[in-house]
């Protein structure tokens, strides 16, 4: 729902500014904003959606797998298990063979292809990586037939972003 309000605030603003560029701006300011504001929402609005889709997916595959007693933050703070209270310590072990134990347990705690595949097929989405090659495209196109304009480019990509943080918050208030 929150998705479709934005896309329909982000179309409006741009129904709302575009015309007055066309009668009161240079050809190239014009075109510009145009190109920089339709790739910056394309890719704004599809790293929303992506994103939304690599939670619902995470979200399915928890519920159905065991509830993981380490959750993310502790994963992230102690990587090594270093401050493991569950893990005993035997003191008449040797150098050698306590490394060789550790080297173990880091072993086993790597992630292994596959997981990385998995994360990275739900980070890679079409949607977004047709934005961002409409974006460079776009970029191109402006500069090779001199109709770019800097200005109101730079300031149009920051537009859409504006839009949605200030409509966000508005929201969750």
């Amino acid at each position: 729902m929150i998705l479709i309000r934005l896309v329909l605030l982000l179309i409006s603003l741009f129904l709302i500014i575009s015309p007055l560029l066309y009668l009161y701006a240079s050809k190239e300011a014009f075109s510009s904003f145009v190109t920089a504001y339709i790739s910056s929402s394309l890719i704004l609005l599809a790293s929303f959606k992506s994103y939304k889709s690599m939670v619902e997916k995470r979200l399915l595959v928890s519920s159905k797998d065991e509830f993981d007693l380490k959750d993310t933050i502790s994963k992230l703070e102690d990587p090594y298990n270093l401050y493991d209270e569950d893990e005993e310590i035997d003191e008449d072990l040797s150098p050698k063979e306590l490394i060789k134990r550790e080297k173990k347990l880091l072993k086993k705690n790597k992630r292994g292809f596959i997981p990385f595949l998995k994360d990275s097929a739900m980070a890679f989405n079409l949607l977004r990586v047709f934005a961002y090659l409409l974006f460079v495209f776009g970029f191109f196109y402006l500069l090779n037939s001199k109709l770019l304009s800097i200005p109101f480019y730079l300031a149009t990509i920051i537009i859409p972003n504006i839009i949605v943080v200030v409509y966000l918050q508005i929201v969750n208030r």
